[in-house]
């Protein structure tokens, strides 16, 4: 009689389990206060969903452009609650920082630009610093 009964828990409690449901997933795939970043040769992305959210991501692009390639980017900010400093910072290869964003409020932004410039204005890092920020952030560079 005990093993029966012992039977009939382990069975109850497998299906019990087996049923059990997690968390909803996030209707647009991002966690909060979780970049989700790629990095590949041809492009960069960097989404965030922040609430009160303090980071400091800096990134090593694997892009390598040259005075031939078109750069292509996106930056959009959605839900922006304000009160917090975000901004974007491009560092070519000498580690200098030689062009920066500033997020103040809901934006889309786009910008294509021809490299037939010198390879010190290639940007080679990004560095995402932000204190409080709530939103959502996508930033995307493509390199054509």
């Amino acid at each position: 009689m005990k093993k029966v009964i012992g039977n009939l828990l382990l069975v109850t409690g497998i299906i019990v389990g087996w049923n059990c449901v997690g968390p909803e997933d996030p209707l647009d795939g991002l966690l909060e206060d979780l970049p989700a970043v790629v990095n590949t040769s041809d492009a960069f992305t960097f989404n965030l969903k922040g609430n009160k959210y303090s980071f400091e991501e800096k990134y090593t692009l694997s892009m390598q452009p040259d005075s031939l390639s078109v750069l292509t980017t996106a930056l959009i900010v959605q839900n922006w609650a304000g009160k917090d400093t975000t901004r974007i910072f491009f560092i070519n290869a000498s580690d200098s920082t030689y062009a920066w964003f500033r997020i103040t409020g809901n934006l889309v932004y786009t910008a294509i630009e021809s490299l037939n410039v010198e390879i010190q204005d290639f940007p080679k890092k990004i560095l995402f610093k932000g204190t409080n920020f709530t939103g959502t952030m996508l930033y995307t560079l493509v390199k054509d």
